[in-house]
C-alpha cells in the first residue's frame, strides 16, 4: 500500500484505519502504471483503508475488479499501534527483547504474532491460486504480511523476515511454475 502519515512519521501501523497521505496516492498511481505490462486479470486487497485505497486506484487504472480478503490484513500489533521504535522499547521492553531474538513467534502486546499473520495470509494465497491457476494476479497488502508470505514461498525461516526490507507501494513478483515459486522481483 501507499504511504500513510504513520509511515511518514516512523510509527507502527497495524489495524489502524488510517488512509493514504497525498504522497501515498501518487505512489499508488505509479504502482498501477508499473503493473500495466504485467496485465493482471484479478486484484485482491486487504480491507484496511490504506490498502483498499491503494487497490482502488490500481483497479481504476487497470480496469479490473477488486476483491477484499480479511486474511490479507496487516498484523494486529495491538498496543504497539502508533508507537515509534523508541517508544516500543520504553513501553514494552520484554516484548521487544523477544521480538529481537524470535520475532516470528513473539506475540505483540494485545495483538498477534508474525507466524499467525503468515498462516492466515497463506490460506488466502492458496485460495487465490486455486481460483486463478494460470493467471497473473495482483495483491495489495502490508509489510509484515508480504514479508511472511515471501518467507513461505522461499522456504526461509520466518525469524529471518526482518531481513527483508519492504517499502510502501513496492512490487514483489513471485512466479509459480508447476507449483514451484521463483522470486522475480522484491521491493521494486
Amino acid at each position: 500500500h501507499g504511504e500513510t502519515r504513520h509511515n511518514q512519521q516512523g510509527r507502527a501501523i497495524g489495524h489502524n484505519p488510517e488512509g493514504l497521505n497525498p504522497r501515498g496516492r501518487r505512489q499508488a498511481l505509479r504502482t498501477a502504471l508499473a503493473l500495466v505490462p504485467l496485465a493482471p486479470t484479478a486484484l485482491y486487497t486487504s480491507p484496511l483503508p490504506r490498502a483498499l485505497e491503494t487497490a482502488t486506484i490500481i483497479s481504476r487504472r487497470l480496469g479490473i475488479e477488486l476483491c477484499t480478503r480479511d486474511n490479507l490484513k496487516e498484523a494486529d500489533i495491538g498496543l504497539l499501534d502508533g508507537l515509534t521504535i523508541e517508544e516500543m522499547w520504553q513501553q514494552h521492553p520484554d516484548f521487544m527483547r523477544t521480538w529481537s531474538q524470535h520475532a516470528s513467534t513473539a506475540v505483540m502486546p494485545a495483538g498477534e504474532s508474525i507466524l499467525q499473520v503468515q498462516e492466515r495470509a497463506w490460506e488466502t494465497i492458496e485460495e487465490i491460486q486455486s481460483l486463478h491457476p494460470e493467471e497473473t494476479v495482483a495483491v495489495v497488502s502490508h509489510s509484515f504480511t508480504i514479508q511472511g508470505l515471501v518467507c513461505r514461498f522461499l522456504g526461509m525461516p520466518l525469524d529471518e523476515f526482518q531481513r527483508l526490507r519492504l517499502d510502501p507501494t513496492s512490487i514483489t513478483l513471485v512466479e509459480l511454475n508447476q507449483g514451484v515459486p521463483t522470486l522475480i522481483r522484491y521491493n521494486d
